[in-house]
């Protein structure tokens, strides 16, 4: 046997030898993931049972492959939607806006923007629901929105190059019969700058008990009148 055919054979043995060493200290790591995985599924499934409105979230929210995924509806996915954050009070979509204009900044984009609630496909499934649980929807002006926006933490959060707008678009408020606020839907835009200037729009459903007496106990009957603008 030659020299080079030793070094060889000594490479191929040292490589059988690796490999078992390789399978056993990759196992740990996959079973680590896994372990995550099933976790993180356990614990959407726990938030979603403990949802004070689940019909109201099942309208756009779906959990998959039993807790491991979750997502928009498909209808949402299809309109650009994606899931930003969900809690017990609150699910953000989130979706990018585009302009046709390559020159055209957020700032620009936004001081030129006409909320349009019979084109807002979240709005759509939002009054859908609401009205068919036999309840009212409100729409107020953008002002209203803001005031509103300012009466929660939103997970739309200011960074150090970003710009944020919070009563730029219409809000909408669920009214039961008795004339009790249910649920609200606003909008936050939020750009920001990486290798470019990005705009997205987040439709924002706050829902439960505890919200939506925080809104009445804050809010002055007369703002409802004075900032209405029609009924949806």
């Amino acid at each position: 046997m030659t020299q080079n055919q030793r070094t060889e054979q000594r490479r191929r043995l040292l490589k059988m030898a690796a490999a078992p060493t390789a399978l056993l200290t990759a196992s740990p790591a996959y079973a680590f993931l896994d372990w995550i995985a099933e976790k993180a599924a356990a614990n959407r499934k726990k938030l979603y049972e403990a949802m004070p409105d689940k019909a109201l979230v099942d309208g756009f929210y779906v959990m998959l492959e039993d807790g491991k995924k979750e997502s928009p509806t498909p209808a949402l996915v299809q309109a650009g939607y994606r899931l930003k954050s969900v809690n017990l009070g609150m699910l953000t979509l989130s979706r990018r806006m585009d302009t046709d204009k390559p020159i055209e900044t957020a700032s620009s984009m936004m001081n030129s923007y006409v909320p349009d609630a019979d084109a807002d496909p979240v709005a759509a499934v939002y009054g859908a629901l609401c009205k068919g649980r036999g309840n009212t929807v409100k729409v107020y002006k953008p002002a209203f929105a803001g005031k509103l926006s300012r009466l929660f933490n939103l997970p739309v959060v200011p960074g150090p190059r970003t710009g944020e707008w919070f009563g730029s678009d219409l809000a909408f408020i669920e009214w039961s019969p008795e004339g009790r606020v249910v649920s609200l839907l606003l909008h936050a835009f939020q750009s920001s700058v990486s290798l470019g200037e990005m705009l997205h729009r987040y439709p924002i459903v706050i829902f439960g008990p505890t919200n939506t007496r925080h809104v009445e106990n804050q809010i002055r009957n007369s703002e409802f009148v004075d900032f209405e603008l029609r009924t949806l």
